[in-house]
Parts: structure tokens; C-alpha cells; sequence
């Protein structure tokens, strides 16, 4: 049971002390020392709470890189610092054990070009120095290594030839072959490339322009820009057969993320405009909105409302479970909370974070057994199932006594609230535990945002999406996505039939084209 706190003396973040001095002042003159002193107390810890609060955040602000959540990082940062090196200390020398281990060099992929270079022995070193009779070959021992060609630059010149009759006037020309710029500067390979370079290595247009710089030759931003965008609008049927899979039957997963606009209406310049990130087993689309808004999720789904659809806690999409849908939680964002907590140096959190770790274990363990979706049920039904209520137990205990506005008392607040749909995963082995999948295909937008920094009005953003659908859903596939944008963009320039068009999709692309299948770890298009 909650009792009523003394009312607050000033505000801990902007004190007034001539109204703590006048306060004082009435309540000594009243001999009221029993509230002088519950009233300092009660101030001096809500001051010590909120300090707590602005270092962490403070101290997260200034971190060079992105905090890590493991558990054992997190037990380290509250440890005294001599266990703490001690710790530090004794993982160093193991991983120096380690590496004495190390299997040796992985031998070099199979498919690649062999290109040979003869090293012979010197002329000055091939007699003998016994008899100065000339030494013959007797073998070569052979050495490989990764190396590459640079790419070289170069002006197709394309002669059209014409045929006249030597009997009458009849004259005719060969066919102009299409182009993806009609009569343009740029030839299609070079788009394409382009394209790739921005949207898979994340390189903005002007740094493709300065690196042709580099080699003597003059491409403007803008040229290259328009051919880049009229290339993405080529692949567009591509894009919308993705998204049509993405949103056909089945679980989907979403989440958003911020994408600047550069609006010259906008009063500063720049607007924010939201990119959400679907998934549906492996076809992944990027949809673009200017305002992320519960709409947008409407329009994508085309008002298909009764679907299970993972998520985080955001309220946007509250509107599924109204309609009859569902709407599983996310495992991470809950844990994240209590992360932020143990963070800002609360022990409590970490037995609660000690506890999440076990629903993980479980996790892993499915993945390593290679579980179906029933076998995985079944293995959150007896392994995960009294690790819940174990949790469900201590975060009703610690509600009682850590106060709402605390870092753990939020923690507790959003675990509480989002319990019913973070036990939704039990009862389908379909859906994951987290919503991560999501955030790691939005870190292509994140990190090509950080590079080329806006999406030109609406219609950038729209782009952006239908590229980043391509390049996402490739990766899924385990489909090269430099080589699908060459190939794709070749076969539609040349009129490939739309009613063929699913014949294209990275699902199907490899049966004609098994040359584009690369393995897990190579299909970042790198």
C-alpha cells in the first residue's frame, strides 16, 4: 500500500531556496521539526534520484559507441574495480589461450576467378654453384591470396549502322537498344552500380562523384541522382510482387524508424517522415509514410486487419487487437528497460535480468536443436512457461515497493502492461520471442541515413522504401543483391512479359540463375 507522501518542499531539478528558506523559516517559528525534517529527507532523496538519472543518462550520451545489454557486461559495470580487473584480467588471458588454438588459415572460395602469376628464379640464380651447369624446372609450390582488379571506367561507343538498297531509296537503320536513361550519359551498368554503391555500402551520390572525380572524369551529382532514381523507378514492380508476398498470409513483424526529408515547404528545411519495416518469413518491405501514424499501418495492410502482427509496445497499433487481431511483444524491449536500470547502478534489476536470461536460454536452445514451430512450442511449454511465472511473481513483489518513476519502477510498469501479449508467444512456436529481427533490417536505413542524410520530398522516401525492399529480401533469400539489381534491371530494360514478373522474385530467380545464390555469411552483397 502506497501512504501519501509529504508534499514536495520545491522541485528537485530547479530548487527555489528563497521558498525553501521562507518554509523553513514558518515551520521553526511553528516548532514543527518532525515535518522540517521528513520534508528535507523526502527532498534530499528525490534530488539524489534524479541526479542518479541525469548521469546515466549523461554518462550513455557520451558513450563513443552503443552500450552493450549483456548480462555480463552489465554485472561488471556494478562491480567494485578491483573484481572488476581482476574480471577483465582473467578473460584477457584466456582469449590469449584461445587463439594458440586458432584451426589456421580458412582456404579461399572455390568459385572465384584463378588468375596466375609464374614466379621464376632469377637468371643470376639459376646455375648451379657447384658445377655452373644451368638448373631445370622441377616444380612450383603454390601460394594464394585474395586480391582484386580495380574497376576501370570506359566510353561504350555504339555505332548504329543503317542499310540502303543499291537498286531504289530504301534505307533503313539498326534499332536504338533500350536504355534505362533514354539517350543518356550513363550507361545501365554504371546505374545500377550506383544504386548498389547508395543503397547496400550506403556511399551518397556526391561521394560516387567525387571518387569519378578522382579518375578524371566529370559526372555531376545531379546526372547521376536523376539516373539513380530513374533506375529504382524501373525496379518498381519488383518492389510492389514483395510487398504483395510480404502481406499475404502469415506472421508479420514491424517496426519504424525516422527518415529525414528535405522539404523546401518544411519551415526549417527538413521534415521527419517514418519508414516502417515488415517482415513475413523471408520477403522483408520497407513502407514509407510522411507521418507514422496508425494510417500508414492501415494502408499497408489494406485494412486486413485481423492479422498477428509483432511489434513493440507502441500504442499505433493498438488499434489491431480492436479489430481482432493480435499482437505479440517483444522480449528485448522489455528486458531494455530493466537494462537502463542496472545501468544507472540498480541491483534489483539484474536479479530480474537474471531471471529474462533463462527465457533466452530456451531460445537458443531451440535454434541450436534446429526445433519446428510445434517442437518449439512444446519446449516453451515446459522450459519457459515456470520461468514466466517466476517473473510474473517478482515483478508483483518489487511493484509494491519501487516507485513508478524510478528507472526499475518503469521497467516494472512496462512489463506489467505489456504482460498479456508478451505471453503470446508460448502458444505459437511461429512467433519469435523478440521483435529484433525488425530492428536489424531497419539498420540498412539507419546506416545509409547516417551517410547520405535526406530523401528528396516524398517521393525520395517512397524510393528509398522500394530499393530497400529489393536489397532486404535478396539478403533473406541468400540471393547476391549487387548481382539480382544487374540482372533484374537487364531482363525488365529488355521488356521482360508482367505477366511473368514472379519469375523474378529472389524466391524464384535462383532456379533460372543458381550463379546468384550465395551462402549466409556472403549475402550482404560486400
Amino acid at each position: 500500500m502506497w501512504t501519501m507522501r509529504t508534499p514536495s518542499i520545491t522541485s528537485p531539478y530547479a530548487p527555489d531556496i528563497e521558498k525553501v528558506r521562507a518554509w523553513l523559516l514558518e515551520m521553526v517559528a511553528a516548532l514543527r521539526f518532525m515535518e522540517i525534517v521528513t520534508a528535507v529527507v523526502e527532498l534530499i532523496v528525490r534530488m539524489r534520484d534524479a541526479n542518479t538519472e541525469l548521469v546515466a543518462k549523461l554518462a550513455y550520451l557520451k558513450r563513443a559507441r552503443p552500450p552493450s545489454e549483456t548480462l555480463e557486461r552489465l554485472e561488471r559495470q556494478l562491480m567494485l574495480p578491483l573484481f572488476a580487473a581482476v574480471i577483465v584480467a582473467k578473460d584477457k588471458k584466456k582469449r590469449a589461450t584461445d587463439r594458440s588454438k586458432h584451426p589456421g588459415r580458412a582456404a579461399l572460395p572455390a568459385h572465384l576467378e584463378r588468375v596466375v602469376i609464374k614466379n621464376v628464379v632469377a637468371a643470376s640464380a639459376r646455375m648451379c654453384p657447384q658445377c655452373g651447369a644451368e638448373m631445370k624446372t622441377v616444380g612450383f609450390s603454390c601460394c594464394e591470396m585474395l586480391d582484386i582488379i580495380p574497376a576501370r571506367v570506359i566510353v561504350l561507343r555504339r555505332l548504329d549502322e543503317t542499310v540502303a538498297c543499291v537498286h531504289d531509296d530504301a534505307i533503313v537503320s539498326a534499332e536504338v537498344p533500350p536504355q534505362i536513361v533514354e539517350r543518356g550519359k550513363l550507361g545501365d551498368t554504371l546505374l545500377v552500380e550506383a544504386v548498389a554503391d547508395k543503397y547496400i555500402e550506403h556511399m551518397p551520390v556526391e561521394r560516387q562523384c567525387a571518387r569519378f572525380a578522382r579518375a578524371g572524369i566529370d559526372v555531376a551529382p545531379q546526372t547521376l541522382g536523376r539516373g539513380v532514381c530513374a533506375t529504382i523507378d524501373l525496379l518498381e514492380p519488383i518492389a510492389k510482387a514483395i510487398e504483395e508476398q510480404t502481406r499475404a498470409p502469415g506472421l508479420l513483424g514491424t517496426d519504424a524508424s525516422a527518415i529525414p526529408i528535405l522539404d523546401p515547404a518544411a519551415p526549417s528545411g527538413i521534415r521527419s517522415g517514418t519508414m516502417w519495416c515488415w517482415t513475413n518469413a523471408r520477403w522483408v518491405t520497407f513502407f514509407y509514410s510522411p507521418h507514422g501514424d496508425s494510417d500508414s499501418v492501415r494502408r499497408f495492410l489494406n485494412n486486413d486487419l485481423v492479422r498477428v502482427v509483432q511489434c513493440d509496445g507502441t500504442s499505433v497499433t493498438t488499434f489491431l487487437e480492436r479489430a481482432g487481431g493480435k499482437r505479440p511483444g517483444c522480449w528485448s524491449h522489455g528486458r531494455r528497460r530493466l537494462v537502463d536500470a542496472a545501468r544507472s547502478g540498480d541491483r534489483i534489476a539484474l536479479e530480474g535480468l537474471h531471471i529474462i536470461a533463462r527465457i533466452f536460454a530456451v531460445e537458443r536452445a531451440a535454434t541450436l536443436a534446429g526445433d519446428s514451430a510445434e517442437q518449439r512450442r512444446m519446449r516453451r511449454d515446459e522450459y519457459t512457461r515456470p520461468v514466466l511465472d517466476e517473473l510474473r511473481d517478482w515483478i508483483d513483489d518489487k511493484r509494491g515497493v519501487i516507485p513508478p518513476k524510478t528507472p526499475l519502477g518503469r521497467g516494472l510498469g512496462y512489463l506489467h502492461r505489456q504482460w498479456s501479449r508478451l505471453l503470446l508467444f508460448l502458444d505459437d512456436g511461429n512467433i519469435e520471442a523478440t521483435n529484433n529481427r525488425r530492428e536489424r533490417e531497419l539498420r540498412r536505413l539507419v546506416l545509409g541515413r547516417k551517410n547520405w542524410l535526406f530523401a528528396w520530398l516524398d517521393v525520395g522516401g517512397e524510393r528509398t522504401a522500394r530499393i530497400l525492399s529489393i536489397v532486404a529480401s535478396c539478403i533473406a533469400h541468400e540471393v547476391n543483391p549487387r548481382a539480382y539489381l544487374h540482372l533484374v534491371a537487364k531482363l525488365i530494360v529488355h521488356h521482360w512479359p508482367h505477366d511473368r514478373l514472379r519469375e523474378l522474385l529472389p524466391d524464384r530467380i535462383l532456379v533460372a540463375h543458381p550463379q546468384l545464390f550465395v551462402g549466409e555469411h556472403d549475402a550482404l552483397g560486400h
